[in-house]
């Protein structure tokens, strides 16, 4: 498995989670530091959606939480 660049990691890490677009896309915004609220306002949804999206990638992903899921998608 090739080293992959910093800004190049949410997009495979997407992908090998299987992701869908809007999951990837609230996880783009988390890696921009927005909140839950700001992710909503981003995405033209409500808060609970935003909540929904984010159990649903931690259970792809195998993650519990917001930092965790951060520290796996950004290599840190």
């Amino acid at each position: 498995m090739e080293e992959t660049a910093p800004a190049e990691r949410p997009a495979v890490f997407t992908r090998a989670c299987a992701l869908s677009r809007r999951e990837s896309e609230l996880l783009g915004l988390l890696a921009k530091g927005a909140d839950s609220h700001t992710a909503a306002r981003s995405m033209y949804v409500t808060e609970h959606t935003v909540q929904d999206h984010l159990r649903s990638v931690f259970a792809k992903t195998g993650t519990h939480n917001r930092r965790d899921l951060l520290s796996r998608t950004l290599g840190a």
